[in-house]
């Protein structure tokens, strides 16, 4: 079996979901009141199955969510709300089901309370930035961003048009020091009402806020649920789902979907990682969670963390069923399919469809895995299309 694909011998654990169907219903209402909700397409893909010797292939596209390329603004915008409503004093309590108070109504409270100059604070690979700070815009706040120096200029420019415009504040090193940094920053002593830290990266004594980034990724997931049942006319689900995993946060939300203790079927999870971030992959082979020393470059940009989120640790180290490692090469190859298939995808996104041709390559991955003619492939591809330099 390659190197690049380990296989966890812990997966078989199921999980006791505390987030019921009322609660996804009602983020799921939250995400449809905001600006340009629509439910992204869930894509067949049968040419690129029968190439793969397998029944389906299906691709789940982010491309465009809320306005945005990328999946991250349903965890941005689910955190950012509840993080605020959290520091303003307002609960959601079961009596305001399906309602919310509106975002018209929280940017009175934040006047009232004579929090106009409130900050929110994180750190970004890209696409996190941007998100969270779309959504500070629509509550009339700020945002402080953290980002590597190896971030490329027009990924810094794109975080500062969104909302009301965002202070990029770049870090010597990579993402995992820009993390550090934002975490210092946004939790300084005596600044609670003037900065509010909106990670997805948990750490001791920080588990709430993450644990809404995840909370607000169900909304990717109900809709799948909808559109794979009625593609297939009320037969084949999935049998396998492939996500890609930077500091886990995306990967947790898919291994505690398909992993319910409520679910009939046994969905296998196979989270991707870049070659040049592998810190799921290391930290299962280890059996603890493992920091790994970064790469300075791959167009895999927005998964080049090397450190898990340590709340995704607790799921993916025994909820995730293989972590696969891809190269630059081999993703950028996959968006160029992908674009033949009529799918815009970015390297992210489209690593999904490289390690699925990575673990249908080897015969031993492939069988202890049961990816045969049976089974039904989902791939979550989590970025529209964008520029990077193409890998020679």
């Amino acid at each position: 079996m390659s190197s690049t694909i380990y296989l966890n011998p812990s997966a078989s654990w199921r999980y006791a979901s505390p987030a019921d169907s009322d609660t996804k219903s009602q983020i799921q209402t939250f995400h449809s009141l905001l600006p340009s909700y629509a439910p992204t397409p869930l894509h067949p893909l049968p040419s690129l199955a029968k190439a793969l010797g397998i029944k389906q292939v299906y691709l789940k596209s982010e491309a465009s969510r809320l306005g945005l390329p990328s999946f991250k603004v349903l965890g941005a915008s689910w955190a950012v709300y509840r993080a605020v409503l959290d520091l303003l004093g307002i609960n959601l309590t079961p009596d305001r089901r399906p309602g919310f108070p509106s975002l018209d109504e929280i940017r009175t409270v934040i006047r009232q309370q004579k929090l106009d100059d409130l900050k929110i604070v994180t750190a970004t690979e890209g696409n996190w930035g941007r998100a969270i700070t779309r959504m500070a815009g629509y509550l009339g706040l700020q945002t402080v961003i953290f980002v590597s120096d190896h971030m490329h200029l027009t990924t810094r420019e794109l975080i500062r048009s969104e909302g009301l415009g965002a202070e990029v504040r770049v870090v010597e090193g990579d993402y995992d020091k820009a993390a550090e940094e934002s975490r210092r920053f946004g939790e300084e002593e005596g600044r609670e009402r003037e900065r509010l830290l909106v990670s997805d990266m948990s750490f001791e004594g920080y588990e709430k806020v993450p644990g809404w980034v995840v909370e607000g990724y169900s909304t990717m997931l109900t809709e799948f649920d909808t559109q794979i049942f009625q593609q297939s006319d009320g037969g084949d689900g999935a049998t396998h789902a492939f996500v890609p995993c930077g500091c886990g946060s995306i990967a947790r939300a898919v291994t505690e979907h398909f992993k319910d203790s409520a679910r009939e079927d046994n969905v296998k999870v196979v989270a991707i990682e870049p070659d040049s971030a592998a810190c799921l992959q290391t930290s299962l082979q280890h059996g603890e969670m493992t920091t790994v020393e970064t790469g300075d470059k791959t167009i895999m940009c927005g998964m080049n963390c090397g450190t898990l989120s340590g709340s995704a640790w607790k799921v993916l180290g025994k909820g995730v069923d293989a972590a696969v490692v891809v190269t630059d090469k081999e993703t950028h190859q996959a968006v160029v399919d992908l674009e033949k298939e009529g799918v815009e995808a970015g390297p992210c996104g489209a690593a999904t469809l490289a390690g699925l041709r990575r673990i249908c390559a080897d015969k031993a991955a492939r069988g202890r895995l049961g990816l045969g003619e049976d089974a039904v492939v989902v791939l979550f591809c989590t970025e529209g299309k964008r520029e990077y330099e193409v890998p020679v």
